[in-house]
């Protein structure tokens, strides 16, 4: 019996079955794929199509699959509510033949845009620099940018990116501005730092020592002095911002006489006794006019280093500070006719009542004191507690130092009072 011999294919023939089984295969995938690109380029060449007409061409194209369609009907629905807004736009007088960019109207470049902060963008908000700017999370720029986008999306030529990469600007400006505000502030400082040591240096070589210490004890009232640095730093400050414009060295110069000027005053005011009326008041008079240049603030170290030193009343000390001119408060002038008389053309008397209370306060004004009111009202017989106690409780449009001096101690004047006021 002969014995049948079986011989393996070659590997030259299991090579050409391989190749031939995946040329089977992968042939008609790639005409399928050819057709499905050709079949989709066709579609997007096409216009005038409606969104049924495009669904219905994509759905039918050769080789599409359900995740295409899907993915095509929401790029459709996209393109569609685009095609919507660009349409309303143009018959809002949007887009028109030979305009080639959107321009923005003038009340669009006045409102700022979603994520900005206007704060940060007043150039006069220069507290901001104290504050931290905490950057937007992703999620919350893509919100603003949506929210942008969907308000006017001409301006963004109806691409959303364009509408979040202008919200990511935005934050990089928020931050930009920000710093500068910081830098702007650093530099102030350094230059009034630099101002204040100049001043401090001049006011040492004459001799002024308005923070003293155990070995240097103070000679000058450190309040005041604040004032003089106050009044020097806004100097150098150009005139459009309220300064006068000054340079350093003019500044120096100029507050530096001031300065020596209000320390004699001060020295002055050391070696005051109430025996020596005359000389008291003229001292006195002379300070508060050179302190009166401060405002108010000046007028107060005058009112309470005459009541610290001279131990004189509240409402005498207000007196001298706050001087009321004659015929600055009317009503005090028809208060002090005599009782039981007429004033000229036989009209009657005011009554020290509430009514008279309230004209008294409006005359009184933003500037003078209720003390330096209620120490007049004493000169004139009549009693200053009804007055206090009237503003005591109207005092929603007192200033804060006004209300302050209510607080003060009311006492009538002593004996200094009298022997002072017989002197002037």
């Amino acid at each position: 019996m002969v014995q049948e011999v079986r011989t393996q294919p070659s590997i030259f023939g299991r090579l050409g079955q391989g190749l031939g089984q995946g040329l089977a295969e992968s042939i008609p995938k790639e005409v399928e794929r050819n057709r499905l690109s050709s079949g989709l380029k066709d579609l997007g060449e096409q216009k005038g199509l409606t969104p049924f007409q495009q669904f219905s061409r994509l759905a039918s194209t050769p080789g599409i699959t359900p995740q295409m369609i899907q993915s095509g009907s929401d790029l459709l629905r996209q393109q569609s509510y685009l095609d919507a807004l660009k349409n309303q736009f143009q018959g809002q007088g949007g887009i028109k033949s030979g305009q080639k960019a959107y321009v923005p109207s003038k009340e669009e470049l006045n409102q700022p845009t979603k994520g900005e902060i206007p704060t940060l963008a007043d150039p006069q908000s220069t507290a901001e620099s104290y504050k931290t700017f905490i950057p937007p999370s992703e999620q919350q720029e893509r919100q603003d940018a949506y929210d942008n986008f969907q308000k006017n999306p001409a301006r963004y030529d109806y691409k959303f990116d364009n509408a979040l990469n202008e919200r990511k600007a935005i934050t990089s400006r928020n931050q930009e501005i920000q710093k500068a505000y910081q830098n702007q502030e650093a530099t102030a400082v350094a230059k009034e730092e630099t101002v204040k040591k100049a001043f401090d240096k001049e006011a040492s070589r004459l001799g002024i020592v308005p923070r003293g210490t155990e070995q240097n004890p103070a000679n000058f009232d450190p309040k005041l002095y604040q004032l003089f640095e106050e009044s020097l730093l806004n100097s150098i400050l150009p005139k459009k911002d309220g300064g006068e414009g000054l340079t350093q060295e003019q500044a120096i110069k100029q507050y530096s006489k001031q300065l020596e000027a209000a320390f004699r005053s001060y020295q002055d005011l050391n070696q005051l006794s109430p025996w020596s009326p005359r000389e008291f008041d003229r001292v006195v008079n002379s300070t508060q006019k050179n302190l009166s240049h401060f405002g108010q603030p000046g007028k107060q170290v005058l009112m309470d280093k005459l009541i610290a030193d001279q131990g004189v009343t509240p409402s005498y000390a207000a007196h001298k500070a706050y001087p009321i001119k004659k015929g600055e408060i009317p009503t005090l002038n028809k208060l002090g006719l005599k009782t039981g008389t007429n004033a000229i053309g036989g009209v009657s008397l005011l009554n020290a009542n509430d009514a008279t209370y309230a004209k008294l306060k409006k005359e009184m004004g933003k500037t003078n004191s209720p003390l330096s009111v209620a120490y007049e009202l004493e000169q004139i017989d009549q009693d200053p507690r009804g007055w206090l106690k009237y503003l005591d409780n109207h005092r929603d449009d007192l200033e804060v130092w006004q209300a302050d001096h209510l607080g003060k101690n009311a006492e009538r004047l002593n004996l200094k009072d009298i022997w002072l006021r017989a002197w002037e």
